[in-house]
């Protein structure tokens, strides 16, 4: 070999290695969905978006669902006091594979992996933007539960360096159910969170749902994922999926395919309800206690209203806004309390009469509507089985009293 060959071969060496050492190494990247817990906040699964890397030894998981009830009173108080507005402030927190693995055993949840056949520069693109994005002055944001939470923002990000093939295919397109759908059969393992969200949710939670937006739930996102396929460079339809593994099978968890019809049920509670309010017609002990019951109930119906009323006016939720539930739960509950408990012969007078005349004409619309929710454009025929019945009888009740 001559020298100046020797030469040659030594500057292309030196200059591959400087290449080699400015271009980063395209890692491995995963969508991983981890299933449903016990908790109320756990029970619509969750995602990450994994980046890992053997030749330089990178290992992160990038979580968008990180919060913090914090540890003083008063930092309880701030984030439930957000969590109420509607402002919750969540971030991008990572991690190690390991240490994920470790957190979802301990909680008995399912994890599985997807391994995405994206190209090296996009694969080193995702790394960066992920790296970028979980800096301290850029990782906070205010989550939403429906439209920005952790799910959304994996989806977003998948779908930027997918150069918007994943909105794209599914933009549009019919999905399953409504926010309203996902929520309630997420929710059955707890009752009273279930009517809680079931009263609180108004008729933007029944809005048709297409693909692109059902991805709020990680398992949707997954699901599409699975599905996507883009172009490759010789033009061929391919999958963006390449592998799947299931890293963690519990099988404790599970989340109803549909809500429950508990209608029948609701309307009995409700009957029953209205049955012992209509007792305090009566003198005596059943009518003290018929009274008792007509209390309590124009007092937490008074309290809904003012609750809704709140959630609609007052806060971020703006999937409780226009709820007809208002029709049932009304602050106008608490002007017949007194006229529950006023002398049968006496004249009650005051706003006692007029709301209780008021209270069964928003009944009676409020009930129609939720027989044609295809008009009125909320599902809440199940929240009318169990509120309309006592709310008709404590009105009764009062004009009887008056």
């Amino acid at each position: 070999m001559s020298w100046r060959a020797a030469m040659l071969l030594l500057s292309a060496s030196l200059t591959a290695r400087v290449v080699a050492a400015q271009v980063p190494h395209a890692p491995e990247v995963y969508l991983v969905t981890m299933g449903p817990g016990e908790t109320v906040y756990e029970r619509y699964g969750h995602n990450a978006i994994w980046v890992r890397d053997t030749v330089d030894g990178t290992d992160i998981v990038y979580n968008y669902g990180t919060f913090d009830f914090g540890h003083s009173t008063a930092e309880v108080a701030r984030f439930v006091g957000r969590f109420a507005m509607g402002r919750p402030q969540y971030w991008l927190g990572t991690m190690t594979m390991a240490r994920s693995i470790e957190i979802y055993t301990f909680f008995k949840r399912d994890v599985e992996l997807q391994q995405l056949a994206l190209p090296a520069a996009k694969r080193i693109e995702l790394a960066q933007l992920l790296a970028t994005n979980a800096l301290p002055e850029n990782r906070v944001y205010t989550y939403d539960y429906f439209l920005d939470n952790c799910s959304t923002r994996v989806r977003d990000m998948l779908n930027r360096v997918l150069d918007g093939a994943l909105q794209e295919a599914t933009t549009g397109v019919p999905a399953e159910g409504s926010f309203r759908f996902h929520t309630h059969r997420s929710l059955t393992n707890d009752k009273p969170m279930y009517l809680g969200i079931l009263l609180a949710l108004g008729p933007a939670a029944d809005a048709p749902l297409d693909q692109w937006g059902e991805m709020f739930l990680p398992a949707k996102l997954q699901e599409r994922m699975r599905e996507l396929r883009v172009p490759g460079e010789d033009g061929r339809e391919l999958p963006v999926v390449a592998r799947e593994v299931r890293l963690l099978e519990m099988g404790v968890y599970r989340v109803e395919a549909a809500p429950p019809t508990w209608g029948g049920w609701l309307l009995l509670i409700g009957s029953a309800a209205a049955l012992l309010i209509l007792t305090g017609r009566a003198e005596g002990p059943a009518g003290v206690a018929g009274r008792v019951a007509a209390t309590v109930w124009l007092s937490l119906a008074g309290i809904g209203g003012v609750v809704l009323l709140f959630l609609w006016f007052a806060t971020n939720h703006v999937a409780s806004a226009w709820n007809h539930n208002l029709f049932f739960l009304t602050p106008l509950a608490f002007l017949m309390i007194g006229t529950v408990w006023s002398e049968r012969k006496r004249e009650a007078g005051g706003w006692g009469p007029k709301a209780a005349v008021l209270t069964l004409a928003l009944v009676g619309i409020g009930t129609i509507l939720a027989f044609f929710p295809n008009y009125g454009g909320q599902w809440n025929l199940q929240v009318a089985a169990l509120v309309a019945p006592p709310a008709v009888a404590s009105a009764l009740l009062s004009l009887r009293r008056a």
